[in-house]
């Protein structure tokens, strides 16, 4: 059933080519944090509704603050819906903001 769900998400970004970059012959084999990524950012509610059950609540949340959240200002609608609606944020508007800083300060630290 999971293999049956992830497949459909895969080939749903295949199909918006949303895997542009990725070597067509290995694309089967993308690793789960990327395909939380891509669905995140390029697929609709539904399909982002079945990551939790495929993947769970923690490992989508941790995906989302490492990956998709301090991308900035180009998904940051997005990412001020998620933090609301899906992770219960009181102020998402701050709290995007703060997962952004956070990691720009990370970078200038390295």
């Amino acid at each position: 059933m999971k293999e049956n769900v992830r497949a459909l998400l895969l080939s749903k970004l295949k199909d918006e080519n949303c895997l542009w970059s990725y070597d067509a012959s290995k694309m089967n084999d993308i690793s789960d944090d990327a395909l939380i990524e891509h669905v995140l950012l390029y697929l609709d509610i539904d399909d982002i509704n079945k990551l939790f059950p495929l993947f769970g609540y923690k490992k989508v949340k941790r995906v989302w603050l490492e990956r998709v959240a301090p991308q900035g200002e180009m998904f940051r609608q997005y990412n001020i819906l998620y933090a609301w609606y899906y992770f219960g944020a009181k102020r998402p508007e701050a709290y995007v903001k703060s997962i952004e800083t956070r990691h720009i300060n990370r970078i200038l630290a390295a």
